[in-house]
């Protein structure tokens, strides 16, 4: 790379102001691809901080502050992932040759090189720590330093775990990294938990002849001789964090310094890993936090997609269950006018048998407010925590099945408490306020659900009460007017046959017989509507028995394919009937004189477009599809001079009085393309 190049790769990057020696050393690495023109620059600022009598740590300072500007410049150079702690060694390096040359003492000299490693390890913890809040980093980097400064083969790492009182290995600076999580110790077992216990640091020259020695196979300790523990204590709240241990493979006297410097590194530790501990934590309740409302989320969703009052108990038990981890949950239906509480359902997650789609039924088990701890927990209205055994003696359900915790939270919705739920643990279990609060907004929802549950099967009896009065009306609606046709037909036997009079009669029974043809439709089927299809196949077969001529060879051909889907409401269909037994009938009487057969064809289909009324008046904006009922004959056709408006008889009357008027629609009439007549029906059906 050319100096050029380097000037670029420094201008590109958002670095700190650097001096021009630093400048010019940072563009000879990067030139060079090397750090030596850095290296020795930061010895040089070693030498110079010695040279001016200023405390080495100033040296070290300033080549840090570098360290971490030049960080990203010099990323993809070799040796420049621990740029820091190799710039710091330069310098110190500097530092004790120049004070060396300056005529100190060997043993000073070595002295001081022990405190520059030792803070060179300290920084180097610390920066583990800043740059990550991983603890298992943090460790595993506080290991390798102690290795380095203390001159010792093996560092080993123990955390104490308060909930299991005992000491698990989390990091080790050997070779078996497998073992980290697997080994457990006891306060005082082996040197690492004699000194847990006794809270001071404990230095072994020959670990294998002292008596609280442990040998550990996992840790590869064949080689230990002598061993130094320091526990790792947190002194502001006097609590202990783990144990940090030193090993060789050599017999040694540790020093006061190595002791203490042990101790200090203890001490940040101590600091470091509750910070990290309190990161966890939180971290791990805000995922908990975030997991939970999700379900709640999604629990509230499901309960609310479903209106089938059991199937939405069993899900209200299932799910408030899993949501707390319980092991077993039960619905109470609070009665409050009949002083009851009613079990309804029970999930016991124990129990193989149970799916989510299925619950115990606990109808069996009815018990009074008065008398029931349980009830009484509901009544209040808040959740509270209750005895195992709450109700045993009145054979409620988990009182006797060796639960050892209950928790009872109410289902309160907006208009009364609907009941409760009671949550069972096998073994003691507390919650948590958030678990209370999740809980109580969980059974919110539940309560609203039951509550709809309710109100769903409530309206569903109601529909069926209607439905069956309604058959029943149109039951004796059709009997009437089938005996009112009876009754006329019994008048018209003492009628001369072809007379006016006769001829009405027999067009008022087609008309009470098409009205009887709507009701007979709605008693054997929907109550509330009825196809096209099958109100003109009624219509029709009872015109032929009526109107047809015994030597007249007459097919009514009504045609399925759109007429069975379109479906209309009760009063549409008695106005329906009313108008295709005129058209039907009015076909059959004259539009076949002189002639011995004939054909009448019903066609009906959806129109999405305007009749010419509404395209004119604009009124169609989110109307539903027009219905079209064509009824056609072949037979002889209208006069040249037809004018529905002044030749219609009363049937096509009373068809255009229909159509107009209760239908709002339009009715034509009009000569065949290849003969005979068309009649042309056209409505918009009522919403809802």
């Amino acid at each position: 790379m050319s100096t050029i190049d380097a000037e670029n790769a420094l201008d590109n990057h958002a670095t700190a102001r650097l001096d021009g020696d630093l400048q010019d050393a940072t563009e000879d690495s990067l030139s060079s691809r090397t750090l030596t023109p850095l290296l020795e620059w930061a010895r040089h600022q070693g030498e110079a901080a010695a040279q001016s009598g200023l405390p080495v740590q100033t040296a070290i300072e300033q080549v840090m502050q570098a360290a971490s500007a030049l960080e990203g410049p010099l990323a993809g150079l070799e040796g420049a992932v621990n740029l820091a702690a190799t710039l710091a060694g330069a310098a110190a390096d500097g530092y004790i040759s120049a004070r060396e040359s300056a005529s100190q003492g060997a043993s000073n000299s070595a002295h001081l090189r022990s405190r520059l490693a030792e803070l060179t390890a300290l920084h180097r913890i610390n920066s583990a720590a800043n740059s990550s809040l991983k603890l298992a980093d943090m460790l595993r980097e506080t290991a390798q330093a102690v290795v380095a400064v203390t001159q010792t083969d093996v560092c080993t790492i123990f955390l104490y775990d308060p909930e299991w009182d005992q000491l698990v290995l989390a990091a080790t600076s050997g070779p078996n990294q497998e073992a980290v999580g697997k080994i457990h110790l006891r306060l005082g077992e082996g040197i690492t938990g004699w000194a847990a216990m006794v809270g001071k640091p404990l230095a072994v020259t020959d670990a294998w002849d002292d008596t609280r020695f442990k040998y550990i196979p996992a840790l590869q300790e064949d080689r230990t001789v002598s061993m130094l523990a320091v526990p790792v204590v947190l002194f502001t709240k006097e609590k202990l964090v783990g144990v940090i241990t030193a090993h060789t493979f050599d017999a040694r006297e540790f020093t006061d310094n190595e002791t203490k410097f042990l101790e200090t590194v203890a001490g940040e530790m101590a600091i470091t890993i509750e910070n990290a501990r309190l990161y966890e934590q939180t971290d791990s309740q805000l995922r908990q936090k975030v997991a939970e409302l999700s379900t709640l989320q999604g629990v509230s969703a499901h309960i609310a997609a479903t209106l089938n009052l059991s199937e939405v108990l069993t899900l209200i038990a299932y799910q408030a269950a899993h949501l707390v981890h319980a092991d077993a949950a039960a619905i109470y239906e609070l009665h409050p006018d009949a002083g009851i509480l009613e079990l309804v359902t029970q999930y016991d997650l124990q129990d193989p048998n149970h799916s989510i789609h299925q619950g115990k039924s606990g109808s069996h088990a009815v018990v009074t407010v008065d008398e029931s701890d349980i009830a009484q927990a509901i009544v209040r209205g808040i959740p509270v925590p209750l005895p195992a055994g709450a109700d045993e003696e009145l054979g409620l359900p988990f009182a006797q099945d060796g639960y050892r915790s209950m928790f009872c939270v109410p289902l309160v919705a907006p208009r009364a408490i609907m009941g409760g739920i009671c949550l069972y643990n096998r073994e003691e279990k507390t919650f948590s306020e958030d678990q209370v609060r999740l809980l109580d907004a969980f059974a919110h929802e539940a309560a609203i659900a039951l509550e709809n549950s309710r109100l769903y099967d409530a309206a569903l009896r109601g529909l069926k009460t209607k439905s069956a009065m309604l058959q029943e009306m149109n039951h004796r609606v059709r009997n009437n007017l089938q005996t009112v046709a009876g009754l006329l037909s019994m008048q018209l036997r003492r009628m001369k046959p072809e007379g006016e009079a006769a001829k009405a009669v027999r067009e008022s029974i087609a008309r009470i017989q098409s009205m009887a043809a709507v009701h007979d439709l709605m008693t054997s089927g929907d109550v509330e509507s009825t196809s096209v299809y099958e109100l003109a196949r009624k219509v029709a077969e009872a015109e032929v028995a009526t109107f047809n001529k015994p030597d007249f060879d007459l097919s009514i051909n009504i045609e399925p394919d759109e007429a069975e889907r379109i479906r209309i409401g009760s009063h549409e269909a008695t106005l329906l009937a009313l108008l295709l037994n005129e058209l039907i009938s009015n076909a059959i009487l004259h539009g076949f004189e002189g002639l011995d057969k004939g054909k009448i064809t019903v066609r009906a289909w959806l129109d999405p477009g305007n009749s010419s009324k509404e395209s004119r008046s604009s009124l169609s904006h989110n109307q539903p599809p027009m219905i079209r009922i064509e009824v056609a004959d072949d037979g002889v056709g209208l006069p040249p001079d037809f004018d529905p408006n002044k030749h219609g008889n009363l049937g096509l009357n009373i068809v255009r009085t229909l159509v107009e008027s209760d239908l709002r629609g339009e009715f034509t009439i009009e000569p065949g393309k290849h003969g005979g007549t068309i009649a042309n029906v056209a409505f918009r059906p009522a919403r809802g």
